[in-house]
């Protein structure tokens, strides 16, 4: 179907309207249908990821579940955001943007922004990278209106929003209600979401909260502090009624990377209604780092296996970071996302605090084409293996290397960490690693599969491949 100067016509409408009506029908012949008629309006390299999972919904996989949640359960203002800010802005019209960009200039853009707004938090959790930071700085409302008008200009409609404790950020809900073309993605502890507050969140519709978990209760608790997992607990509860899409986040640690993937964990949230689950492998950053809470190479790998698992019998979609690298060609950082701290400095990841800009003196555009980030992507992947994605724990010769080449410096005292204190034990730790994965991703890479496939794979998430996406080798979700 036509576009013209990038905006959508009112064919399409109609044709995304059709869609949501099919999709709201407790007919399953009729949500693939919809399923259908996206891939109509899809733009020609995700016409495969749309027609894997329509054929995955008509198969009876969960995903059958999680779309009809959207559709049916979701508030209207919610369903409605979730369509025009992550399908048609993200997906399609998001899509066009940078492809244009890369085009016309040679410059590349971001499919989603991270920012911290704020680091202050109301919780004081083991292990956690925000605590290095200085609490005294935020991210002003017209610096932060700044950096999402810039990434609209560029094709960006999806931000995540961290901290510290994002909710303290008192201008968050009145920026979201300012933004309505954009989507905010807020990852938080969930301790001050009130039932009043969740009812503005069902009336605002692009706000998604995604709330940490640590597993059991008593895992949870003694992190994050007593209380905290029936507190959290209860706010599902509340989102599922009001009609909120919310979904929850994990550090895994070798105390309890079990309790993540076991059914007592997440059978019940599912229930009540969370559509997402994020997992983040500890990295020895923050607050009196430990590699001794690192994973296994053993422990990392029988997780990766039990995420596939989830996503493959419950109505959830788990993420993997690490497990899940070979769907995105290794890494994302500075390539599909970068992060902006709550001082400005602008980061490749939230893992990597190292930066040579600060985006209170350079445009989004610049800071993301600078020569650090540019270094990051010419070395991407890092490892041809791509179960070793991260320059940090995989292969820290090369965020050694791109540290020095490129003059990036800590965002923070004592963000050098990994370069200096723990040099030794991360080489011995990818080391570790890349003697396990080694064998499993030689089996891997020699399966055959159609190119054409490969893609049709790849979380709708990140949506600016590289060529590489094509021709390189992907995992299946058995694997």
């Amino acid at each position: 179907m036509s576009r013209t100067g990038g905006l959508y016509t009112a064919a399409q409408r109609q044709v995304i309207n059709q869609m949501l009506k099919l999709a709201a029908s407790d007919d399953k012949k009729k949500i693939v249908k919809a399923f259908n008629l996206a891939e109509k309006i899809t733009p020609d390299q995700y016409k495969g990821s749309v027609r894997f999972v329509a054929d995955k919904i008509e198969d009876d996989h969960p995903a059958l579940l999680i779309a009809k949640h959207v559709t049916s359960k979701l508030s209207p203002r919610c369903r409605d955001a979730f369509i025009e800010c992550l399908i048609v802005n993200t997906l399609l019209r998001g899509v066009d943007k940078r492809k244009k960009l890369i085009e016309e200039t040679g410059n590349n853009a971001p499919t989603t922004i991270l920012m911290s707004p704020t680091m202050r938090c109301n919780l004081s959790c083991e292990g956690c990278y925000a605590s290095e930071y200085d609490i005294r700085h935020d991210l002003d409302r017209a610096l932060m209106q700044k950096i999402v008008e810039e990434g609209n200009d560029m094709g960006v409609y999806l931000f995540t929003l961290l901290g510290g404790e994002p909710f303290m950020w008192e201008d968050l809900l009145d920026f979201a209600r300012e933004n309505k073309d954009a989507y905010f993605q807020v990852f938080t502890n969930g301790t001050l979401l009130d039932h009043d507050l969740i009812d503005e969140l069902a009336e605002i519709g692009n706000i998604a909260p995604m709330l940490s978990l640590e597993g059991s209760p008593r895992l949870t608790d003694e992190r994050r502090g007593e209380g905290v997992h029936e507190q959290v607990m209860e706010i599902m509860d509340h989102l599922g009624e009001a009609g909120v899409l919310f979904g929850y986040s994990c550090t895994v640690m070798r105390h309890n990377w079990q309790a993540l993937v076991s059914d007592e964990f997440v059978d019940p949230l599912v229930a009540k209604g969370a559509l997402l689950a994020w997992h983040f492998l500890y990295m020895p950053i923050g607050r009196d780092p430990d590699t001794s809470l690192m994973l296994t190479a053993e422990e990392r790998n029988q997780f990766r296996v039990d995420i596939h698992r989830i996503r493959d019998t419950k109505p959830i979609f788990p993420i993997d970071f690490w497990g899940d690298a070979p769907w995105v060609n290794g890494c994302i950082a500075g390539k599909h996302y970068m992060h902006i701290n709550s001082s400005g400095w602008v980061e490749p990841c939230i893992f990597t605090h190292f930066a040579t800009d600060n985006i209170r003196d350079v445009s989004l555009m610049e800071a993301f084409n600078s020569p650090f980030f540019r270094e990051i992507r010419r070395r991407q992947p890092f490892n041809h293996n791509l179960l070793m994605p991260c320059m940090w724990i995989d292969n820290p010769t090369q965020a050694r290397e791109i540290m020095a080449a490129t003059g990036a410096r800590p965002t923070h005292p004592g963000g050098d960490v990994m370069l200096t204190d723990l040099q030794d034990d991360l080489d011995r730790y990818a080391s570790e690693v890349d003697h396990l994965y080694s064998p499993i991703w030689s089996c891997l890479s020699v399966e055959k599969e159609d190119p054409a496939d490969l893609h049709a794979r790849t979380c709708l998430l990140y949506t600016s491949p590289s060529p590489r996406d094509r021709t390189r080798p992907r995992m299946t979700s058995s694997a």
